[in-house]
């Protein structure tokens, strides 16, 4: 494949990141396509070209950039075979690897300030991403229930659970972090959080 191909297959993507960034840095409202356009380093008629409003590049940052992610998860998990609590420690440690590194980490604080707005949106963030999230923590719990390894607790319970720290975790790291304590980091809360959680549920 020639150089300008590979350039205009990547072209998608790039739009997708760049308002991904500007949409958590500037918020949804007031990020406009010349944003956009500007912040990717093409035309706003190239931005249109490949997404016609930003609803559709919101849709697409979810189904192109987090659902994909999230399908490789579900893919592990199910040709899994071993202790269920380091595939959890795993998912949860590999989860803010992930997202930081993607810039998806800034998504839950973008949801959450427009939900109400953008109500099509939201539901479309909760089917897609949070209940394939929570099968993905369900069906750890469950089989860490029938392998005797997890004590009975109620499995969706406990990825809600886990879910909220999460999303705490992510709008602490864009929002708060700054302002809080310098030496804290993400790391440091997930390893904090593991070993509460394993400490609950571990027979």
């Amino acid at each position: 494949m020639l150089k300008w191909q590979r350039r205009k297959d990547e072209r998608p993507n790039e739009i997708l990141a760049a308002a991904l960034g500007l949409f958590v840095r500037k918020g949804f409202v007031s990020t406009t396509m010349d944003d956009i356009a500007k912040k990717a380093g093409v035309s706003k008629g190239t931005v249109y070209l490949y997404f016609p409003s930003k609803d559709s590049l919101f849709k697409n940052i979810v189904h192109e950039l987090m659902v994909p992610k999230i399908a490789e998860v579900e893919v592990f998990i199910a040709a899994y075979e071993g202790s269920q609590s380091e595939l959890l420690k795993l998912i949860i440690s590999k989860w803010w690897a992930t997202v930081n590194r993607s810039g998806l980490a800034g998504i839950p604080k973008l949801i959450l300030t427009n939900a109400d707005k953008f109500p099509a949106l939201t539901k479309l963030y909760v089917k897609e991403v949070i209940h394939r999230i929570q099968t993905v923590l369900v069906t750890i719990i469950e089989t860490g229930i029938e392998l005797g390894e997890f004590r009975r607790t109620d499995p969706v319970l406990s990825a809600r659970v886990i879910m909220s720290s999460l999303v705490y975790f992510s709008i602490w790291h864009i929002t708060l972090r700054k302002y809080d304590q310098k030496n804290l980091t993400v790391e440091n809360l997930i390893e904090q959080q593991i070993e509460i959680i394993l400490n609950g549920i571990t027979k």
